[in-house]
């Protein structure tokens, strides 16, 4: 027997009506995310400069979680069947979208580094310029195919949703 709490987290959201607030909470996030890595190259690397990028993250998972577009039956055909056909499009879409974006966004970062240091670009010295860089990359990549999907999918009328 085993103990799927996604499976019970996707029967709360299928009930939660969605939120102007949450795709723009994911993309105040991403806006910060992208920023953060870029001002700890501008910075001397020195810890305790700038915050830690991790709490930053915080805002970013809590709107990747309140979107309907995020539960695992997005993934699935079943979970796929009960998005209307438009939806299923727009969520491929924005699916596609974000891995492009990633793939630009990962070899925009290959081309700095090749040929930041002849062109006297700061590169990531520190381990904490590394993890910033890192992380940053991570939590796009987690988060764009849902903040995509929320401003793909238009927000439904205010009298077809749930009460």
């Amino acid at each position: 027997m085993s103990l799927d709490f996604r499976k019970w987290t996707a029967e709360e959201m299928k009930n939660r009506p969605r939120r102007a607030s949450t795709r723009w909470l994911l993309a105040g996030s991403l806006a910060v995310l992208a920023v953060l890595p870029i001002a700890e190259m501008l910075s001397s690397g020195a810890s305790g400069t700038l915050p830690n990028t991790l709490p930053f993250m915080v805002p970013l998972l809590v709107g990747t979680m309140r979107s309907p577009f995020m539960r695992d039956t997005s993934f699935t055909e079943r979970g796929m069947a009960q998005y209307d056909e438009f939806e299923r499009a727009a969520i491929a879409a924005a699916m596609r979208r974000a891995y492009l974006t990633v793939f630009v966004l990962l070899g925009c970062l290959f081309l700095w580094l090749a040929i930041g240091e002849y062109h006297g670009w700061p590169l990531p010295s520190s381990t904490r310029q590394w993890l910033s860089i890192g992380f940053a990359l991570l939590f796009a990549m987690l988060a764009l195919p849902t903040t995509y999907a929320e401003f793909m999918v238009p927000m439904p009328d205010p009298e077809d949703e749930l009460l």
